[in-house]
C-alpha cells in the first residue's frame, strides 16, 4: 500500500453493495477524482463488494485502498452502536458467519416492515424492495425507494417521515449482535475496529462517550471515529481527548451513500471545512499490518 502526497482519506464510505448508489467498482475512480490519498469501503453487513473494489483499485497504484465493513452491535445498557472494521479479511470464517446472521436478522425486520406498512395500506412486495437494488444488503433505504417508485412517497425522507423512522407505523428495531461479538469477528479477520460516528446520538455526551469507549476497549475496540460530517468541532475535539486518554487509533469518514444522502461528497462531507488529515493512516495501517499472520 502506498501514500499518495494529498493530505486527504475517507474510511468509512458505502456502494450499492448495502445502501449506497456507486458501485463498488466505480468507488476508487471517484476517490481518484476526489484527491483523496486513501479510501476506504465500509458496506453495512456485508463484503460482497470489496473484491470488485479492490481489484478495481489496481489501477490508482498512489491511492491506499482498504477492505472494510461496518456491523452494529449492542453494549449493555441495550443501545446500538456501528463498528467499522478495516483491513479485514474477507475470507474469514468468523466473520463470515456474524455476516449470515446479521442478514438474517435483517431478513425477518423487512418482513416485519412488510406486514406492518400492509397494516396501513401500503401492499408493498418484497419483490419490489429488492427490485430497488438486486445485489444489495436490504434495508430502509431501499424500502423508502421502492415506495416512491409506487407514487406512495414523494421522496426517500418523506417515506422516512411517514412511515419507515424511528416511532412511525412501519417502523421495526433492528436485532443485532453484542457488541464485543462484533469487535472478536473483526479482529480474527485480522481488521482495526473503530466505533463509527460516536458522538452522533441524540444523548450522547462525552462522560458517556467515554463509559462507552471503556466497554468497547474491554472486547478489543482499536479506534474511534472522531471526523465525521455531522461532528461539530467541539465534538471532534471531546473524541480526540478520549481517545489520548484510553490510547484509541484515530479514524473519520465522510459515511459516503451516493445520491441517498445528497449534498454529501466523498472526501469532503457536505461542503463546510471537513478533512480527515492523512497523518490518521499509518497508524492504522501499522495495526493492520502487526495482526496479520507472518510467513515462515
Amino acid at each position: 500500500m502506498r501514500k499518495a502526497a494529498n493530505p486527504m482519506i475517507d474510511l468509512h464510505c458505502h456502494s450499492t453493495a448495502s445502501d449506497g448508489t456507486v458501485a463498488p467498482e466505480e468507488m476508487p475512480a471517484l476517490a481518484h477524482a476526489a484527491g483523496l490519498s486513501a479510501l476506504a469501503l465500509t458496506d453495512h453487513d456485508t463484503i460482497d463488494g470489496v473484491e470488485a473494489f479492490m481489484n478495481a483499485g489496481k489501477k490508482f497504484p498512489a491511492i491506499t485502498f482498504l477492505a472494510g465493513v461496518e456491523l452494529a452491535g449492542s453494549v449493555s445498557s441495550g443501545e446500538h452502536y456501528h463498528l467499522v472494521g478495516l483491513g479485514i479479511d474477507p475470507a474469514n470464517a468468523m466473520l463470515r458467519a456474524l455476516m449470515a446472521q446479521l442478514v438474517d436478522y435483517r431478513h425477518q425486520r423487512n418482513e416485519q416492515m412488510l406486514v406492518k406498512l400492509s397494516e396501513v395500506g401500503v401492499d408493498l412486495s418484497l419483490e419490489q424492495v429488492r427490485s430497488c437494488n438486486e445485489n444489495a444488503v436490504l434495508g430502509r433505504p431501499h424500502f423508502a425507494k421502492a415506495m416512491v417508485r409506487m407514487g406512495v412517497c414523494r421522496t426517500m425522507r418523506n417515506a422516512f417521515d411517514r412511515y419507515l423512522g424511528r416511532g412511525k407505523p412501519a417502523y421495526v428495531g433492528r436485532k443485532v449482535p453484542s457488541a464485543a461479538e462484533c469487535l472478536q469477528a473483526l479482529r480474527a479477520a485480522g481488521g482495526v475496529s473503530i466505533w463509527a460516528h460516536p458522538m452522533t446520538s441524540n444523548s450522547m455526551t462525552g462522560s458517556k462517550c467515554l463509559r462507552i469507549v471503556e466497554e468497547l476497549q474491554a472486547g478489543g475496540l482499536d479506534g474511534i471515529e472522531a471526523y465525521y460530517p455531522e461532528h461539530t468541532k467541539g465534538q471532534t475535539d471531546t473524541v480526540r481527548s478520549i481517545a489520548r486518554e484510553r490510547g484509541l487509533l484515530l479514524s473519520g469518514g465522510t459515511d459516503f451513500h451516493g445520491e441517498n444522502i445528497p449534498g454529501l461528497r466523498l472526501g469532503i462531507g457536505k461542503g463546510h471545512p471537513f478533512q480527515v488529515p492523512d497523518c490518521l493512516l499509518q497508524p492504522i495501517i501499522d495495526r493492520i499490518a502487526a495482526r496479520r499472520p507472518q510467513s515462515t
